[in-house]
């Protein structure tokens, strides 16, 4: 599924979450609560695709990521105190980037399993016991992810549910190549429906 498609799913997950799960304690109740999760949620939606530089996300993230590593690099030739002066703030960012580093061996491999849900889901707890990030925003990125791979789910490629562990590309029983009319015709569906449904319930 295209970027478009992936983060109009994500994005009506984040709704039918919000609507059908409101007596959880980590749902957001306050507006700027609501608009952040919906933040995490679409960013979670283009989170697997980090395992490939040509995707939209994963564009940026390589991009990003040799430009930190160029800075690291100049620092430490030229100015090696600040590396000791920020030492701190390197680990943290070394630390939630590892798993990331660690998990992609190809598109729609790793990424796009249960496995990577369930250790994103490890990683997210240990990230609210160790930096206080609100439940609800580890939560929306879950759902977002999740929406993702039934997004990919439901292509004729399918995706790697149980990888490492087996290979072997799983399907929906109905599917459509990425990119097709096909496609489009479910993304715009959900589309008009998320206008539909929202503002039905909000005016």
């Amino acid at each position: 599924m295209m970027a478009s498609g992936h983060q109009v799913v994500g994005f009506t997950f984040g709704v039918g979450a919000i609507t059908l799960l409101p007596t959880f304690e980590w749902m957001p109740e306050q507006p700027l609560q609501t608009v952040l999760f919906f933040v995490f949620v679409l960013f979670g939606s283009l989170l697997p695709d980090i395992d490939t530089p040509t995707s939209t996300l994963g564009h940026k993230f390589w991009r990003g990521l040799m430009t930190v590593f160029t800075i690291a690099f100049l620092c430490y030739l030229f100015v090696p105190e600040y590396l000791d002066t920020y030492r701190e703030q390197l680990k943290i960012f070394v630390m939630l980037l590892l798993p990331i580093l660690i998990m992609i061996r190809g598109h729609r491999k790793m990424t796009h399993s249960v496995l990577f849900v369930g250790l994103l889901i490890g990683y997210g707890i240990i990230l609210e016991q160790a930096f206080a990030i609100p439940r609800m925003y580890i939560g929306g990125l879950i759902i977002g992810v999740v929406s993702h791979l039934f997004g990919d789910y439901i292509t004729k490629k399918g995706i790697p549910l149980a990888y490492p562990f087996s290979k072997k590309y799983l399907q929906f029983v109905f599917t459509f190549r990425t990119g097709s009319n096909s496609e489009r015709l479910i993304v715009y569906s959900l589309l008009l429906w998320n206008v539909w449904y929202l503002t039905s319930n909000i005016f």
